[in-house]
């Protein structure tokens, strides 16, 4: 027993201890290869962002990018966080090597030529795919590759934010909009700490933004102000998430394929940023005058208010059309810049403490990383704004709801049998979809408000299920009973654990039971016709069957092995 205790922990320091210390090291040495790659474009094209030379270099740019993605990563540009939340739900983290290179290449290249995104992006793909590359090499497999990938994209942006918390907290949160990613907290630590020791030792110390002096604690005030604040940044996020996937749908449509929309979206930024020079680029000078009284503060409320339009729409335009990059350190910009506008506009003294809070709003609104953001805004510009970055991300992140930039953020980490469901679906997306009607078994337990609790009890021990429909006498579904919920209530009515949740329509899509699955973490769902009278119910392995018949009949068309 004892040697059976020590096998067991020697091969958990191995893979959560030295195994991440090893790819902590590759990682920070990468890394700052990568911003010294980015360092080098920007000193030499930076001077050429004016007038006329702008008109040439921004279009060059972006085109440059978009062929560097297409024909050496074989894959389409745009924000490399989407890329890393594809691998690491459906692909344990695995991803073409050509992919993993052309990324930092493609986005460096963006940022370099004035492209409006942040660093972290391609510093998430840089470091998911070394941790993934080492991790087949050291033997690492299944879930524990899948968690490792994580931990090393987490490093990655550690390092390059010069804050190693954030990155660990933001490799958790990351994944899904209403969950956590626990176990990647363990081997996060060890490779972020490493990670962003050996980068500061070969890049330096020096902050990212403008340390925020003169300040012990924030005033009642602000604390009270930053509430405010939230709301009003919950209404700026969801703006720009607005703005985001709608130049995402239109570039999804096909123009982000045409080399002429390429050239234009790259005009159309020149001319903004012949306007509104700050709007491109990283940021890192507006973001730290922002917290100036010197700085930002000098300009009118009405200027300020455009430069958040102009940086919504140059990032929207940039990730969409051509760019590749990350969305974290634009929402930092928009979230700050905001708020000088706001309190200029109210005509209050300036705080650099509300303008970090208001940072830390905007990147948990728009993230969905609450915890990731005040971190952040504690690391690189003051701990004393710990407390107004809580209540105005808490703020704004409740206001946007489930609204995200991230079209791979799910709402729940999934069950295992949900894991598989959402892989199988992605993959057999393509095939022609069955409607529910198609799919669904008859509801043949099903109970009504007026049943005791004792009755749900024995229809429960009768069909298995986690779940039961309630209906009235007419068959109109009126909501769902859990087993769960019975179980810890006193109640002896079936009507008092009514959950009146909105069922599916016979007429949708698979996908629709798919994403309700996944969305509410539950592996039921009921259909009803188009009169809400209840028609049949769909579990997951009815999903799951539905989708292996189809993969099984395109493996078939070309003669493979299903297995």
């Amino acid at each position: 027993m004892k040697n059976e205790t020590s096998i067991e922990l020697r091969n958990a320091l191995h893979k959560w201890i030295f195994i991440p210390l090893f790819m902590g090291s590759i990682i920070g040495v990468v890394e700052a290869a990568f911003i010294t790659f980015y360092d080098l474009i920007w000193g030499a094209v930076s001077p050429y962002l004016c007038f006329p030379y702008i008109f040439g270099v921004l279009p060059a740019g972006l085109l440059l990018s978009y062929l560097v993605m297409k024909f050496v990563g074989k894959s389409l540009p745009g924000s490399s966080t989407h890329v890393v939340l594809r691998r690491f739900h459906f692909e344990d983290g695995a991803g073409e090597a050509r992919e993993s290179l052309a990324s930092p290449i493609s986005s460096a290249i963006t940022m370099g030529f004035g492209g409006s995104a942040g660093l972290e992006g391609p510093s998430l793909s840089i470091g998911g795919s070394i941790a993934y590359r080492l991790s087949r090499l050291l033997g690492v497999k299944g879930n524990e590759m899948r968690i490792l990938f994580l931990a090393g994209a987490g490093a990655a942006l550690g390092a390059v934010l010069k804050a190693p918390l954030t990155g660990i907290l933001f490799a958790i949160e990351v994944p899904y909009t209403q969950d956590i990613e626990h176990n990647v907290f363990l081997p996060a630590i060890p490779m972020g700490v490493v990670a962003y020791g050996v980068y500061v030792a070969i890049v330096g110390q020096t902050p990212i933004f403008t340390q925020i002096q003169g300040i012990t604690f924030p005033s009642p005030f602000e604390m009270g102000f930053s509430v405010l604040e939230g709301l009003f940044l919950g209404g700026i996020a969801l703006a720009f998430i607005y703005v985001y996937k709608y130049m995402q749908k239109i570039a999804v449509n096909g123009k982000r394929r045409d080399y002429a929309a390429v050239v234009v979206a790259g005009l159309v930024l020149a001319a903004i940023g012949c306007a509104m020079p700050m709007s491109l680029g990283i940021g890192y000078g507006t973001i730290s005058a922002s917290m100036l009284s010197n700085g930002l503060w000098t300009y009118g409320a009405a200027f300020i208010l455009m430069l958040v339009l102009a940086k919504i729409i140059t990032t929207s335009v940039t990730l969409n059309e051509g760019g590749s990059g990350g969305l974290f350190i634009p929402s930092i910009f928009i979230g700050a810049v905001a708020s000088v506008g706001l309190i200029k506009v109210l005509g209050l003294p300036f705080s650099p403490i509300l303008v970090a809070a208001s940072a830390a709003a905007m990147v948990a609104a728009t993230n969905k990383t609450l915890l990731a953001a005040v971190a952040f805004v504690a690391e690189t510009m003051s701990p004393y704004a710990i407390i107004p970055a809580l209540l105005a991300g808490a703020t704004a992140y409740l206001l946007t709801s489930n609204k995200g930039l991230y079209e791979n953020q799910l709402q729940f980490s999934p069950a295992r049998t949900h894991v598989a469901l959402m892989r199988i679906s992605e993959k057999a997306k393509q095939r022609a979809e069955l409607t529910l009607s198609e799919i669904m078994r008859p509801a043949r337990f099903r109970l009504t408000p007026d049943d005791t609790v004792s009755h749900a009890i024995s229809l429960f021990s009768l069909s298995g299920d986690t779940a039961l429909p309630v209906v009235k006498p007419t068959s109109e579904y009126v909501g769902r009973i859990e087993l769960e919920t019975l179980l810890a209530s006193k109640a002896t009515s079936v009507a008092d654990l009514i959950i009146r949740d909105r069922p599916l329509f016979e007429d949708e899509s698979a996908s629709a039971a798919v994403r309700r699955i996944l969305g509410s973490g539950k592996g039921i769902v009921f259909v009803v016709d188009k009169d809400r009278k209840l028609k049949g119910v769909i579990r997951t392995a009815d999903l799951i069957r539905h989708y292996s018949k189809a993969l099984y009949a395109e493996n078939g068309e070309h003669g493979q092995n299903p297995g």
